[in-house]
């Protein structure tokens, strides 16, 4: 008794293969599947190369820039904020975590929009509500 080669579908079933062509017609669609996402890879890649994050104060004065590694590479103290003793350090670092936020939504939001599924939604919810809510404040009044 000879057996049909067979395979599995996107959907988990086994698929059986009657003719030679139809394997090929399958193995041709997995590779054509295979490059696309490539495609999409390479197109992430590419983008994110450059994202950096903005991010502020409670109060909007201080201002953190993160690099395309995520790493502070700007950081705007104006006098006013100095003045602020004891709260100068807190102000700081919400506006560098405010800053790590917005690019980490960024690179979830690209990834979304290539096809990497609930990626956008998961960040989403790993970073914290009033985090989240400032970035999409600051983000719509620079719009």
């Amino acid at each position: 008794m000879s057996e049909q080669p067979s395979g599995r579908t996107g959907s988990g079933s086994k698929r059986e293969f009657h003719h030679p062509e139809e394997v090929l017609a399958f193995v041709e669609g997995i590779r054509e599947s295979n490059r696309r996402a490539i495609g999409r890879y390479e197109q992430y890649v590419e983008q994110v190369g450059d994202l950096t994050g903005e991010g502020f104060s409670s109060d909007g004065t201080v201002r953190a820039e993160v690099d395309h590694d995520g790493i502070v590479a700007a950081l705007d103290i104006p006098d006013t904020a100095l003045r602020r003793g004891r709260y100068l350090a807190e102000m700081i670092l919400t506006a560098i975590r405010e800053a790590q936020a917005a690019r980490a939504l960024k690179l979830a939001e690209l990834g979304s929009a290539l096809g990497a599924g609930r990626t956008l939604e998961m960040v989403r919810e790993a970073i914290p509500e009033h985090v989240r809510d400032a970035v999409e404040q600051h983000r719509e009044r620079h719009r």
